[in-house]
């Protein structure tokens, strides 16, 4: 791979025409710490796209808002061994980049999955910050609960995804709300010996995280686990030091949920 250059040197715009009007065939790369974007190209056109769990032209757009990464490139003369996923052309993803790309790519950061959660805030600290509410925005707002995640908060408020995303990223910008870091992703293992209990025994750090929500200031009673493939069970809840990412279960509930030891369960806390 040759390196091209840095994203706080290059604009991703100019790199994507330059490649375009020289009718190049291969794979571009940005690549920031974990995250990368790979663009597949051929005779100049952008053929298919991929940035974590952003796919085709969501991917090439998000990339107009990153501020730095390196970028690569290996040439390749045979068309890309995948289906497309981008069809536009060039011009017209470049001038829609540079329209919308910051601004999706700051709410594909705060809002990586629909598995995310939002609280109100205390508040913007400069008094003197103002926001508008309307219809769309206080249907959102009243189910945002310290529980819901924003696959909840769609389903129930019957506004379309890119208007709740919308509405999450701009509220929460001014201060008026926050990201809750609820759900965890946990080792199960099944409760064992003499002393073997019937609760879910979680870390006590996490009840101390938890009760920083404001949903949980009171203390949490239940967890959902929740596996890979979907299953759940909610189970009553103790804690104890020393875990860290380990949940111990009643075998009971291992047995329901179908787990073997080790295995990794999604966990969040219930009042």
């Amino acid at each position: 791979m040759s390196l091209i250059g840095t994203l706080d040197e290059l604009k991703i715009g100019d790199v994507l025409r330059v490649f375009s009007e020289g009718h190049k065939s291969g794979v571009l790369t940005a690549t920031a710490g974990t995250h990368q974007a790979v663009l597949r190209m051929h005779k100049g056109l952008i053929v298919h796209a991929s940035a974590g769990r952003l796919q085709g032209e969501e991917a090439v757009l998000d990339l107009f808002g990153w501020k730095e990464g390196q970028l690569g490139f290996i040439p390749e003369d045979k068309p890309p061994a995948v289906a497309a996923n981008v069809h536009r052309d060039v011009t017209t993803l470049v001038a829609e980049g540079q329209r919308v790309g910051e601004s999706l790519h700051r709410i594909h950061t705060l809002i990586p999955s629909d598995r995310v959660v939002f609280q109100l805030a205390l508040g913007p600290a400069d008094e003197a910050v103002k926001t508008s509410i309307g219809g769309t925005e206080w249907r959102v707002i009243r189910l945002l609960d310290g529980v819901r995640d924003v696959k909840a908060v769609i389903e129930a408020s019957g506004v379309a995804r890119p208007e709740v995303h919308r509405v999450l990223c701009d509220l929460t910008d001014a201060g008026f709300l926050q990201r809750v870091e609820v759900q965890k992703v946990l080792r199960a293992y099944a409760q064992t010996g003499l002393f073997a209990r019937e609760t879910a025994e979680v870390d006590e750090r996490l009840r101390d995280e938890w009760t920083r929500t404001a949903r949980f200031d009171a203390g949490v009673a239940r967890v959902q686990v929740r596996t890979m493939t979907g299953r759940s069970a909610v189970v009553p809840t103790s804690f104890r030091s020393s875990l860290d990412r380990d949940i111990h279960l009643p075998k009971d509930v291992m047995d329901e949920l179908g787990l073997r030891e080790g295995d990794d369960v999604h966990v969040r806390p219930m009042a």
